[in-house]
């Protein structure tokens, strides 16, 4: 991995909820800065990766997200619908 790709997925791991995986999934989508994960629409990046998986993505990889952007533990997150964009 690159020094620059390793950087950003650390910095993504920051997040609750956000191991490795996760971080690499989302950095091969765009997503490079825990800033910019915490402004997106998680039903979105949740579409993205699944599109990217080739529609096939557990939902609880939308319940990490939401997660990460709340600062809570993924399974708080699973009826959370927050604010659409």
């Amino acid at each position: 991995m690159k020094k620059g790709n390793k950087k950003a997925t650390e910095d993504l791991q920051s997040l609750m909820n956000i191991g490795p995986a996760i971080a690499k999934r989302l950095y091969a989508i765009g997503i490079t800065t825990p800033v910019q994960l915490r402004k997106s629409n998680p039903e979105e990046i949740y579409e993205k990766l699944k599109q990217k998986e080739g529609g096939v993505l557990n939902k609880c990889v939308l319940y990490v997200l939401r997660g990460a952007m709340l600062n809570a533990p993924w399974w708080v997150c699973r009826n959370w619908k927050g604010n659409k964009k």
